[in-house]
């Protein structure tokens, strides 16, 4: 009779006088289980037979010892089927059932165990529904109350998972909206520290720097068009930069500007792209080309936010980064004419300098004394001889 009604709830007419196809989870965790359950008798087979090769024993098997090893078989199989019920795939096409009274009644039952403080029944009876009527409707409510459960039980990426399964497969539930908000407050929750792992059930520690991050794409590439994934990549910049990450952190920031220019965080975002160039001067870098790329995004901010309030704060760092600019040119014209020597080379920096007294007047003179030195060591121009 089970079977009768398994193969008959693949065929669900629905109303409107529409017919779908369905095919039940169940059936695939039926085929992955009968799969996995003679790949693990093969392979133990192979590796029993490989360790005896390998030690050059006799390989001669009694009936006793055929027994003891099927015996083996058995129990290692015993052992790993239960992870057979947590194999999970993309849902199967077709539509959201329109009904489906087995899963509503495990539903009910799932939520009367939640409310009594019977979490483990309530967390077994939520995965059936998630895994054996995944087209059910209660299905991604079934998903969320299994996140919820796993934050109460301190299993901050099991939980992530869960609303990642109604973010993926519920596009067009009513519960989407929630499972990313969800989403985006542990992914800045675990940016800011505040969210810890569980290591051997014993202590909380900070959630890896990789979890962190991934979880913090993930909810920007799902919701690439909205305010949250700006939200999203402002807390993965800032987190880059705790983390000292300054040049991943700065395409971040680079990123939310060009995909989001009308968020908030947009501003703040272009004066940290350029503040982060400039700081690698105070860092040990003096790359001229990344304080170049300071001052252009100085320059930037005025005219991608007309108005803004930091506008003339982003004014005096391009006038900052240009005063370093010249600064750099000067010490250059100085390498050229103490150390290597090469006057013509050391001639034209400095001429360069002085042609920028205004950003650099300090600079600027002092240019013009070793620009009288570097001109004393080239020879004097031979006298031209007027033509007859």
């Amino acid at each position: 009779m089970r079977g009768n009604e398994a193969r008959e709830s693949s065929y669900t007419n629905l109303k409107g006088g529409r017919i779908g196809f369905y095919c039940t989870h169940s059936f695939l965790l039926w085929q992955v289980r009968f799969v996995l359950q003679h790949a693990i008798i093969c392979t133990s087979w192979c590796v029993l037979s490989s360790f005896c090769i390998a030690n050059r024993e006799e390989v001669c098997y009694t009936s006793v010892t055929m027994r003891e090893l099927k015996l083996l078989i058995a129990i290692g199989c015993v052992a790993l089927l239960p992870m057979c019920d947590q194999v999970e795939g993309p849902l199967p096409a077709g539509s959201v059932q329109a009904t489906d009274a087995q899963a509503d009644a495990l539903m009910q039952q799932a939520i009367a165990a939640r409310a009594a403080g019977k979490i483990g029944k309530a967390k077994s009876l939520l995965e059936k529904v998630a895994l054996r009527h995944a087209l059910a409707p209660c299905a991604p409510q079934a998903r969320i109350m299994l996140g919820e459960i796993e934050e109460q039980l301190n299993d901050p990426r099991s939980a992530f998972k869960q609303y990642a399964k109604v973010v993926e497969n519920y596009q067009g539930s009513e519960l989407y909206p929630q499972a990313l908000n969800r989403q985006l407050a542990m992914a800045t929750a675990a940016a800011s520290g505040k969210l810890k792992g569980r290591v051997a059930w014993l202590w909380d520690v900070p959630m890896e720097e990789s979890v962190v991050i991934e979880w913090l794409e993930s909810v920007i590439q799902n919701a690439p068009y909205g305010d949250m994934a700006a939200t999203a990549c402002s807390v993965l910049g800032d987190y880059m930069v705790r983390q000292k990450r300054f040049d991943e952190a700065a395409a971040v920031y680079r990123r939310l500007v060009e995909n989001y220019p009308d968020s908030s965080y947009a501003p703040a975002a272009q004066l940290m792209v350029a503040n982060l160039w400039a700081s690698s001067h105070t860092r040990g870098n003096q790359n001229l080309v990344h304080l170049d790329r300071a001052r252009e995004a100085y320059e930037e901010f005025p005219y991608l936010f007309p108005g803004h309030a930091d506008s003339a704060k982003a004014k005096e760092g391009a006038r900052n980064m240009q005063r370093l600019l010249v600064q750099q040119e000067l010490e250059v014209g100085r390498y050229y004419l103490e150390r290597a020597r090469e006057y013509s080379s050391a001639i034209f920096c400095l001429e360069n300098v002085i042609r920028q007294k205004n950003a650099n007047p300090e600079a600027a003179a002092e240019a013009q004394e070793l620009l009288a030195r570097a001109q004393a060591h080239l020879p004097a121009a031979a006298p031209t001889t007027p033509a007859q």
